[in-house]
């Protein structure tokens, strides 16, 4: 993510911004939960909430192509599983939906996001996807996912952030519980954090409690948590899933295999063992 600080006159007004401008301002609106700007900046399209962060950024050369190095380690996921039907709660720019849309033909997608307007934004500026695959609702994925049925997902991805920070529920409990129930029986949540809980031991603990597997994939600034309810001996990365990817994408992956780092729980309750796989 970008960090930003400057001032705008936009509109006609004297209008503060959280970040300094960079490229030109092509959209403004807002709604209840506040401000929204797209901006074209070179060879990028991006998606800010009037915040020091980017929400989404797209490369108008290469729209398929994955710029946030979080969105890059997100679908490392796809190492381990060939999903059928993929949820995404959390649209944004859309930059997971559109890519994944791309790569995988014949998947489908089932999509929640809170604002109406992010949905607007998304399609009329960042070539979202709109067919028979994909299915948008705009509801609270905290409170939608409790209507989805049983074992009705292959893999979960959970990028719900306001303007500055993650929605914190993506981390309890309740959220956990709901998901695994959601996912196929060696499906996949893949939660974007911007950083693990203080309490680390108690963190991990909670999500041994619910899932077998779990793996952690750092990035500058962001930490990806993947974790399956598939046992883990039957978890390793098929390379050839990542590199079809690459082939379509242009765009090279497969090196990240190498910071996956698997926590282990089977032999303590108080503990975490942090073994680093090898790169190939």
């Amino acid at each position: 993510m970008k960090q930003w600080s400057y001032l705008l006159k936009n509109l006609g007004d004297i209008y503060p911004l959280p970040f300094p401008l960079k490229g030109k301002i092509i959209h403004f609106s807002q709604d209840t939960y506040g401000r929204m700007l797209v901006i074209e900046d070179g060879a990028y399209r991006i998606l800010n909430f009037d915040s020091p962060f980017e929400q989404s950024c797209m490369r108008m050369d290469h729209p398929y192509r994955l710029v946030h190095q979080h969105t890059q380690r997100m679908i490392i996921v796809l190492a381990f599983i060939n999903p059928q039907i993929i949820s995404l709660f959390g649209l944004g720019g859309g930059s997971l939906l559109r890519t994944l849309h791309h790569v995988l033909p014949n998947c489908i997608f089932n999509v929640v996001e809170l604002r109406q307007k992010v949905v607007d934004i998304a399609k009329e500026y960042f070539a979202v996807p709109s067919d028979h695959r994909v299915r948008i609702t705009v509801n609270d994925a905290l409170a939608e996912i409790s209507n989805v049925e049983d074992h009705t997902s292959d893999v979960i991805f959970s990028d719900m952030y306001n303007a500055y920070q993650i929605v914190p529920a993506q981390t309890q409990n309740a959220f956990l519980l709901n998901c695994s129930r959601v996912l196929t029986d060696r499906g996949w949540l893949v939660i974007n954090l911007f950083d693990l809980p203080g309490n680390r031991v108690a963190f991990f603990e909670q999500l041994a409690a619910v899932f077998p597997t779990i793996i952690l994939c750092a990035s500058e600034g962001n930490t990806i948590l993947l974790v399956s309810n598939a046992e883990p001996e039957t978890v390793y990365p098929r390379i050839q899933h990542i590199e079809a990817i690459e082939n379509v994408l242009l765009q090279r992956f497969s090196q990240l295999l190498s910071r996956l780092e698997p926590i282990n729980f089977r032999f303590s309750q108080c503990t975490s063992k942090i073994v680093k796989r090898s790169g190939r």
